[in-house]
């Protein structure tokens, strides 16, 4: 089982942008099986981040008044 924090989003950030950098140059040498595993890996860092994102954004003003 795998737990993160939003403590932890500048380190997921960076792992991103280096598997971005791996597919990049695995694309420019035809290496397509290391191309698709690094995609899943990128497709898991991006509901990552964006769930961390999520949860850690402030409460918009609006909803808050509008529960009431």
């Amino acid at each position: 089982m795998f737990v993160t924090t939003a403590e932890f989003l500048p380190q997921h950030r960076g792992h991103r942008q280096q598997v971005i950098e791996l597919i990049t140059a695995a694309q420019a040498r035809g290496q397509d099986r290391l191309v698709e595993m690094n995609q899943q890996v990128l497709g898991n860092l991006d509901r990552i981040i964006v769930t961390l994102d999520d949860d850690h954004a402030p409460t918009c003003p609006e909803a808050v008044s509008d529960a009431g």
